[in-house]
């Protein structure tokens, strides 16, 4: 009998019992209780106008194995929509052709996942998941995963997988959106009182080159005030004459022509006031210094600066480094300038004739007038009260509507007067006229570009039409005039992320709303607590302000008090605390779920 050699027997057996063990062989699967995962400590908070997540996470040794295949991935879940942010590829020293970080299963390994994105206002109900999916990573299965490895798009995880997920944080937070400004629009108060000071203001434009008075210019409405002022008997104070010449040009002329301006809108002066019968009663003294001024004439770069602020300019901001640059002389601003053919064509039309002017500033004792009297004078239109008087009679009335007739006539009647266009701006946003008081507000600048007021008005528009663009501009005028804007500046600062900044700008103040915030944005809970004392608890602003730092600091007491209270005042917050991921974690309480019924 013929037998088979044993080899040849034992050989189809032991490839067959490979293959069964092979297929025996138990799935590679990455459990939950090998992966170590750093929590974030509060919700994912707008930064800026991005959206910042990044999470800590570890792989414990001895849990992979060499022929292993990991991917963590950041989810973004909005309903039932999910969205792959950010993902980490983890293989095995045996797993080929798959791009990722290879993983020493003995020593195990760690990762930071994140992600940062523009974000919009509107509140985002997403939450944040990481999710591990595992599998062997065998031939054929990579074969098969190859689309789900190497394309960051939401698929469906590979047959024999294994995967979980670990929640990061639901939502996102707007508590960076919440700053408000408690101060209120500022109304510039006339100050008039019996035998006060009252100026009176006025410009004559010139003709390029020119320092003659043209006709046309003696008979704007505003130098016929001027004359008509003039040539009324008043104890003259003082006068001040200003001569300017636009920055085109060789400096040395510019300034002697802005000379010969001021000594041509000074002649005009001292001329209509020749012309007043009570002259000779003022004993007026040409040759005294401390009663007439002239001051010696100069190019407007200044005002150039001041009247490009809010235009349209191509390469604005290089325009302004150049005008700012104070290394450059007059004629290498001009050269460069004018090197900007697009840039320089715009200005000199629309920008250097106005700086081509001479104003005067004439100050005289004004004698006391009744309510009663001035009243009379503003019905009849008259030119004999002054703009202080008619800001005074303003103030005095009760009937906004009356108010706003008395500043809308002491504006038509002085256009150069600042306060009237700023004081109707204030009515008009306590009446929610938001942008005719923007052209209010803009056409007091333009009167006087230096007013606190004004600038603090303007800051104030910006804020409420959250014009952030303008409001960015409004602080720089400021600054560039030695002021400071301190609770816009905040604001800004908070918006774009810059919480160090935002406390710096509020240094002086030691209780504030957005000082408070800019801590708590910052992580300093107990500096937050601290610039919270002493604030009204009324304000539902400050109420939310101090749960969110409470929750921060699990401190479920204080939430329970503050949003209470927060409740109590604004039942219409119900819903929005029921999503605010600021109070995830409360959401179980009893006190809570009483809360939002």
């Amino acid at each position: 009998m013929y037998h088979k050699p044993f080899s040849k027997i034992f050989a189809p057996c032991l490839v067959l019992s490979l293959l069964t063990l092979a297929g025996c062989r138990k799935p590679f699967h990455l459990d939950q209780s090998a992966v170590t995962v750093e929590m974030p400590t509060e919700p994912v908070t707008l930064h800026g106008d991005h959206t910042e997540l990044k999470v800590a996470y570890s792989i414990a040794p001895k849990a992979f194995v060499p022929k292993g295949v990991a991917v963590a991935k950041l989810i973004q879940i909005k309903g039932n929509e999910s969205t792959e942010i950010a993902r980490d590829v983890w293989t095995g020293p045996k797993v080929n052709g798959v791009k990722g970080r290879k993983i020493d299963p003995k020593k195990g390994g760690n990762a930071d996942l994140g992600f940062k994105a523009p974000t919009k206002d509107e509140p985002n109900l997403s939450e944040y998941w990481l999710e591990f999916i595992s599998f062997s990573g065998t031939t054929s299965q990579i074969k098969k995963s190859k689309k789900f490895l190497e394309e960051k798009t939401y698929d469906k995880a590979p047959k024999k997988s294994y995967q979980f997920r670990i929640k990061l944080t639901e939502g996102l937070s707007l508590l960076s959106r919440t700053g408000q400004v408690i101060s209120t629009p500022i109304t510039i108060p006339a100050r008039f009182v019996a035998d006060t000071i009252e100026p009176f203001e006025a410009t004559i434009y010139f003709e390029l080159n020119k320092s003659l008075i043209r006709e046309s210019e003696r008979k704007r409405k505003e130098i016929l005030q001027l004359a008509d002022f003039l040539s009324k008997t008043k104890e003259i104070l003082k006068i001040e004459v200003n001569g300017y010449a636009s920055p085109d040009g060789e400096i040395q002329f510019n300034n002697e022509l802005a000379d010969e301006r001021a000594t041509e809108a000074g002649k005009f002066v001292i001329n209509a006031l020749r012309l007043s019968q009570g002259l000779k009663d003022i004993q007026f003294d040409l040759n005294n210094s401390k009663l007439y001024i002239q001051n010696k004439g100069t190019e407007d770069w200044k005002g150039l600066l001041r009247g490009i602020e809010f235009a349209r300019i191509p390469q604005k901001d290089q325009v302004r480094s150049i005008i700012e640059n104070s290394t450059l002389s007059s004629s290498e601003k001009q050269s460069q300038l004018k090197g900007m053919h697009a840039s320089w064509e715009i200005i000199a039309e629309d920008y250097l004739p106005p700086l081509r002017r001479a104003n005067m500033v004439i100050n005289t004792k004004v004698p006391p007038r009744t309510f009663e009297e001035r009243m009379e004078l503003i019905r009849m239109k008259s030119s004999e009260i002054s703009a202080s008087e008619m800001l005074a009679t303003s103030e005095q009335v009760t009937n906004m509507m009356q108010r706003s007739e008395i500043l809308e006539m002491t504006k038509s009647q002085y256009p150069s007067d600042h306060r009237a266009y700023n004081n109707l701006a204030v009515i008009d946003i306590e009446s929610g006229r938001l942008e005719t008081a923007a052209r209010n507000l803009d056409a007091a600048a333009e009167a006087d570009p230096s007013s606190p007021e004004v600038l603090h008005n303007q800051a104030w528009i910006a804020y409420l039409q959250k014009d952030w663009f303008k409001m960015n501009l409004v602080i720089k005028r400021t600054r560039s005039n030695g002021q400071r804007l301190p609770e816009f500046e905040a604001l800004m600062a908070i918006r774009s992320g810059k919480y160090s900044e935002a406390i710096e700008a509020l240094n002086g103040q030691a209780q504030h709303p957005l000082l408070a915030l800019a801590y708590c944005l910052n992580r300093d809970y107990n500096a937050a607590t601290k610039a919270m004392q002493g604030l009204d608890r009324q304000n539902p602003n400050v109420l939310y302000l101090s749960a969110v730092v409470a929750a921060r600091s699990n401190n479920s007491s204080v939430v329970q008090r503050d949003l209470e209270a927060l409740v109590a005042s604004n039942p219409q917050v119900k819903g929005t605390l029921l999503a605010d991921p600021e109070f995830a974690q409360f959401r179980q309480e009893a006190f809570f779920k009483n809360l939002t019924l």
